[in-house]
């Protein structure tokens, strides 16, 4: 089977849906350690994977929309894709806040001031798990949509 342009623009995206799913385990695993403070270098790397995986996964996933297999119009006129669109809109939204708490507890451990305090290492925890609740909704949507399922 030649490797297709479509074939191609699926693996590139789930790809970046994989470790974008694998960056906010990781981001959850280091927050919920007791030394979730002293990790702000890592989180802030960690988040900076999670922000490319998520572009790699949007720019292949509309690459897929113009030049997959299916054509624009399945997708387009899928209210299915928009929603599925709209929510992952909806967790990078959602993600600013994270990421710019890593980028300050960065700043501040570079700067030798210590580890944040655990409630807002918490509520940064909740926001996380927000995201990653979201997230679970958009394989849903994709499979809904696969199957035409909103045309």
């Amino acid at each position: 089977m030649p490797l297709t342009l479509d074939l191609l623009l699926a693996v590139l995206h789930h790809l970046g849906v994989l470790i974008l799913v694998g960056c906010l385990a990781a981001e959850l695993a280091v927050l919920s350690l007791r030394t979730a403070g002293h990790g702000a270098e890592i989180l802030a790397r960690i988040d900076l994977a999670y922000g490319l995986s998520a572009g790699a996964a949007l720019s292949f996933g509309l690459a897929r929309v113009f030049w997959g297999a299916r054509g624009s119009g399945f997708y387009l006129e899928n209210p299915v894709f928009w929603l599925k669109l709209g929510l992952f809109l909806l967790i990078a939204l959602v993600s600013i806040r994270p990421t710019m708490t890593f980028i300050r507890w960065r700043r501040l451990a570079r700067a030798g001031i210590g580890a944040p305090p655990a409630i807002e290492i918490a509520t940064t925890r909740r926001w996380v798990l927000l995201q990653a609740g979201l997230l679970i909704a958009l394989p849903i949507f994709a499979a809904l949509m696969a199957r035409g399922i909103g045309l």
